[in-house]
């Protein structure tokens, strides 16, 4: 017994002595709007457009691998400024309004070049089918503007462009 309470004594005290990992506090930054990753785009393209540090970009994202970004993907932009190499440039989706380029009516839309009157994350159980129902817009035109071509294949937490 008086064996067990030193044990029980000894364990206290180490576990008072022994420091408490303890987590590092997340990043607060401020944000500076919201940017729905279009195909072809990269964190160092996104970030030149906005003149932010891609490696912020990432991990307010929770982004582990930076080469591997989603079409339909909305990611918080974070207000750190970074001077960038120079490299593309992705068009902006907030902040100053930039000029419209119209296309053509003789040249055919390209796949994710359409206007998005408003987004639309998908949720466990949706089908492209119910998310066109919802919104009255054609299911192959919501596809064409996503780029998406297998119509049975959407993703949970892709946010889709609804023109």
């Amino acid at each position: 017994m008086r064996r067990t309470i030193s044990i029980v004594v000894f364990l206290v005290l180490i576990l008072a002595l022994v420091p408490v990992a303890s987590a590092a506090p997340p990043q607060v930054w401020t944000i500076l709007g919201n940017h729905v990753v279009l195909p072809g785009e990269t964190l160092f393209c996104i970030g030149r457009a906005y003149g932010v540090d891609p490696w912020a970009i990432a991990t307010q994202n929770h982004i582990v691998n930076v080469n591997l970004i989603y079409p339909g993907v909305t990611l918080e932009i974070p207000d750190v400024p970074a001077t960038l190499p120079p490299g593309p440039v992705c068009p902006p989706q907030f902040g100053p309004t930039p000029t419209p380029t119209p296309v053509p009516p003789s040249e055919p839309i390209s796949c994710g070049t359409c206007t998005c009157a408003q987004f639309h994350t998908i949720v466990t159980g949706e089908t492209l089918m119910a998310i066109a129902l919802k919104y009255g817009v054609n299911m192959w035109t919501i596809a064409h503007c996503n780029c998406i071509y297998n119509l049975h294949y959407i993703r949970i937490g892709d946010a889709l462009c609804i023109p």
